[in-house]
């Protein structure tokens, strides 16, 4: 079954963080993880006087041969891509990784070393004897607001 899960960051004009949130499809909206948080590089999503800027890394997994759009909302750029393709043994764990696509300035520090620390088997459905392919979409976008 698809997930996706997101943090958000928003720093003030000055570049100092001012809220952090996280969101998930398959979990309730839980803690901001703060060492996810600090990777993202907000310095250099400071804005000019009187904006907020929003920076979001987002992970988009997709089990079979389908990749994800990587679409996004209205008003948001994209700021970095990277999509990997996985496959994993019958016990969930991945069997291989392989950076398939990368693109945008902010490439997502997130890679194959990461994913493989994880277990997928609650997420990928295949019986204990299929192994199975999915892809791995890591999105780092943002925008811009008025501070109210």
């Amino acid at each position: 079954m698809p997930w996706w899960e997101r943090i958000s960051v928003t720093v003030d004009d000055k570049g100092k963080q001012q809220s952090c949130s996280y969101q998930s499809s398959r979990l309730p909206t839980g803690p901001c993880d703060e060492e996810m948080a600090s990777t993202l590089p907000a310095i250099r999503a400071k804005g000019g006087p009187g904006l907020y800027s929003k920076l979001t890394f987002e992970r988009r997994f997709s089990p079979g041969a389908r990749l994800d759009s990587g679409r996004l909302q209205p008003g948001d750029k994209l700021l970095g891509q990277q999509v990997m393709h996985l496959t994993f043994g019958a016990d969930g764990t991945i069997a291989s990784c392989k950076v398939v696509g990368r693109s945008g300035e902010m490439i997502p520090a997130y890679d194959c070393d990461e994913v493989k620390a994880e277990v997928f088997r609650a997420s990928t459905g295949a019986s204990p004897k299929a192994p199975l392919q999915a892809f791995m979409t890591i999105l780092v976008y943002g925008h811009q607001e008025q501070i109210a």
